[in-house]
């Protein structure tokens, strides 16, 4: 039997040292009027205090464990303890693995790893997936903390490494594939990297999954930072992704004096089931009104067509209450929940939560944090008029130490 997905439609970046968490956010909208053409939308967020003690986890006191991470993907899967019918697969870039001072509530510096990518398992009950998770990494010949997914040796020892932001499992749950940034650190974007993951829901353990990459080109056209389903049923699939142009709303124009905050998001279309065999041949960019254009062979590219929407590691979710699709975004001292009626736009803009001062990082602040990178779960909603959310958190001081 499949298992029960998330309802779907038709439809940072950090340093090296960077301490990372997840904050939780619930947002509720009591108000939607819907005039066909244009509509009117309002939320309110709050933070999601039901939800601390469940992803709390903290290790025995001076024993090492998970105690933070960022990237925070989740995925609705198969499986489960006694062959359940679905769980949730977490899925973290840069991770804390430290030992806990319980008398201070610290994390203990000395002996600290920062594997690139962990991973964690949390059961669904009959509604929401809002288990209590178990986090998994792997560990390397010496024993110490290793990331749970590793490009080759020689790219290794260039520098590289794998942050995995974005996933999408088959319908069955029996198969996922996920987006990666492919990175030097502290922060190059060299490109986007598939992995792909199956028959996971007939073993428990996820260390004991065989996974499988492929590269998908180089920085000039990423599509790590989102992918979701075009439909509520059948097999084609939205993926977001940018164009490192140096220009207006361009990622990589971040180094200038006068920075956009975000990169302009490109759409394209393709089948899953090609995705899950490494094939993206067929896959297609949207470049105007009712035309898409191949995204290979990269000397064929036509001009894409931007989406007036932030989706830089985040995700684009649908919503059959409110028949709209959603993305969150970390806007200055806010988090901003932006909706369409069409996944091309136009796209509106609701601040929906203002976050705690402690969070508001500003350059010349090395006291508090800086928040990035809000992702929805929809499989953790508990009614049909409420968005959940995580946000990453990094405590940039470390950066200059």
């Amino acid at each position: 039997m499949s298992p029960p997905l998330p309802r779907l439609p038709r439809p940072r970046r950090r340093a090296a040292g960077a301490a990372a968490a997840a904050a939780l956010l619930g947002v509720a909208w009591p108000s939607f009027a819907d005039a066909s053409a244009t509509y009117s939308f309002s939320a309110a967020g709050q933070d999601a205090t039901d939800l601390q003690d469940a992803f709390e986890v903290l290790p025995g006191d001076n024993q090492t464990g998970w105690l933070g991470a960022d990237s925070d993907v989740s995925v609705v899967i198969g499986g489960g303890p006694g062959g359940g019918p679905r769980r949730v697969l977490w899925l973290f870039a840069d991770t804390f693995l430290a030992r806990h001072d319980a008398k201070t509530r610290a994390r203990v510096w000395d002996g600290m790893h920062m594997p690139g990518s962990t991973v964690a398992l949390a059961a669904c009950g009959a509604d929401t997936c809002s288990g209590r998770p178990t986090f998994f990494w792997r560990e390397d010949a010496k024993g110490d903390p290793a990331p749970f997914f590793e490009l080759p040796e020689a790219q290794r020892e260039n520098g590289e490494l794998l942050w995995v932001v974005a996933g999408i499992a088959s319908r069955d749950g029996s198969s996922v594939m996920l987006l990666a940034q492919r990175v030097q650190r502290p922060l190059t974007v060299l490109g986007s990297t598939a992995i792909v993951i199956h028959n996971l829901d007939k073993v428990d353990d996820p260390r004991q999954w065989q996974y499988t990459m492929s590269e998908l080109g180089e920085e000039e056209m990423t599509w790590f930072s989102g992918v979701t389903f075009a439909e509520e049923t059948g097999d084609q699939v939205l993926l977001f992704g940018h164009e490192h142009t140096g220009g207006p709303h361009s990622f990589g124009s971040r180094g200038r004096k006068d920075p956009e905050h975000w990169s302009r998001t490109l759409l394209a279309r393709a089948s899953l089931s090609d995705l899950l065999r490494h094939d993206w041949s067929a896959a297609e960019y949207w470049v105007e009104p009712g035309r898409w254009a191949p995204v290979w062979p990269v000397h064929g590219r036509q001009r894409a067509q931007r989406l007036d929407v932030p989706t830089w590691e985040t995700t684009c979710t649908w919503s059959s209450e409110l028949g709209l699709w959603y993305v969150f975004n970390v806007e200055g001292h806010a988090i901003a929940m932006w909706t369409a009626q069409q996944v091309v736009g136009p796209w509106s803009r609701s601040e929906v939560y203002r976050l705690p001062p402690a969070f508001r990082k500003t350059t010349s602040d090395n006291g508090a944090w800086l928040c990035y990178a809000a992702k929805a779960h929809p499989e953790m909603q508990r009614k049909a008029s409420e968005a959940r959310a995580f946000h990453g958190a990094a405590d940039e001081a470390l950066l200059f130490q």
